[in-house]
Formats: C-alpha cells, sequence, structure tokens
C-alpha cells in the first residue's frame, strides 16, 4: 500500500459528535470521520476499548463515515482504521470518551 494512504489517513480525526444517554449503565455516542482521499479504501473499522491503544472492540463499518456505539458509564478510547483490499492503516488519532 503507498505511503501516500497512510499519510492521508494519520490526519483522519474520530471527531465525537453527539453523546445521548439511554439510561443510567449506557450511553449511545456518534463518532464521525473524514474519508480518506485514497482511491485504495474500501472501508473504515472502528476500535474501542477502556484503554488507550488496548482496544478489546472492533466493528467493521464498510465504507460508511459515521457510526454509533453503546457504551457504558466508563472511559473509552477510540480510533479508526481505513483498509484496502490488501491492509490496512494506521490507527487515526485516538479520541477518549469520558466517564458519565
Amino acid at each position: 500500500m503507498s505511503s501516500r494512504f497512510y499519510h492521508h489517513l494519520l490526519i483522519v480525526l474520530v471527531s465525537l459528535v453527539s453523546t445521548q444517554a439511554l439510561h443510567a449503565a449506557t450511553r449511545t455516542v456518534k463518532f464521525a470521520w473524514k474519508a480518506s482521499p485514497s482511491a485504495e479504501v474500501v472501508g473504515y473499522k472502528i476500535f474501542w476499548g477502556t484503554g488507550s491503544h488496548n482496544y478489546q472492540n472492533v466493528q467493521d463499518v464498510k465504507n460508511v463515515l459515521t457510526t454509533s456505539l453503546t457504551l457504558s458509564e466508563t472511559k473509552y478510547y477510540v480510533a479508526v482504521t481505513a483498509y484496502s483490499m490488501t491492509a490496512n492503516s494506521w490507527l487515526s488519532n485516538e479520541v477518549i470518551v469520558p466517564p458519565l
């Protein structure tokens, strides 16, 4: 995969768009990111977990630029990668979802 692909994904930022409480134990958090300009990208994966750079969960959101996660009240760390048919990019900058 070209270095341009990796370079462009490094500038893809995950942004915390909204947080909505469902009930006392969980909340729905919506994430959105900019598309990679690389024609090689066929989809995105979002990673999240309770430790920085220690993601216990991953969701392939295909070629979509937003997703919502239902999270408990604890602090979460979230990042996104783009992927092509042959490789994954580096992780985006990490976003911290603070505890409720």
